[in-house]
């Protein structure tokens, strides 16, 4: 009676134990295009030169006022700041425009850098 009671007990709780298999395996994938990934803007042309800025996934799916150190070239670089609602912004799919801080060391020029979202 008891092996008979366990086997009953074992058939009943199959289709928990393979669901909960599926749903894990259906678990998000970092290739959905509903993902959120890493983004890069190259700047607008100053002074004959161009940078870049890369803005990681991370920071879009927890919002804060964040600053970024854009690449050198032409021997400097420049700060971009993105606010905590631009960063949404840019998670969700958008685009935001900022301009960067002028230079100190080429003179007084700045970029603009242009961020959209890849969903």
């Amino acid at each position: 009676m008891h092996r008979r009671v366990f086997v009953i007990e074992a058939g009943k709780a199959f289709p928990v134990v393979a669901g909960a298999l599926y749903l894990i395996g259906c678990g998000g994938s970092s290739t959905s295009p509903s993902a959120v990934a890493d983004v890069q803007s190259t700047s607008t042309i100053a002074n004959s030169h161009t940078h870049t800025a890369n803005v990681p996934a991370a920071d879009q799916m927890h919002p804060a006022d964040k600053t970024y150190t854009s690449s050198s070239d032409d021997a400097h670089t420049h700060m971009v700041t993105l606010t905590a609602s631009q960063l949404s912004t840019i998670a969700s799919g958008g685009s935001v425009t900022v301009t960067s801080t002028s230079s100190a060391v080429t003179g007084s020029h700045t970029h603009d850098f242009t961020f959209r979202g890849k969903k």
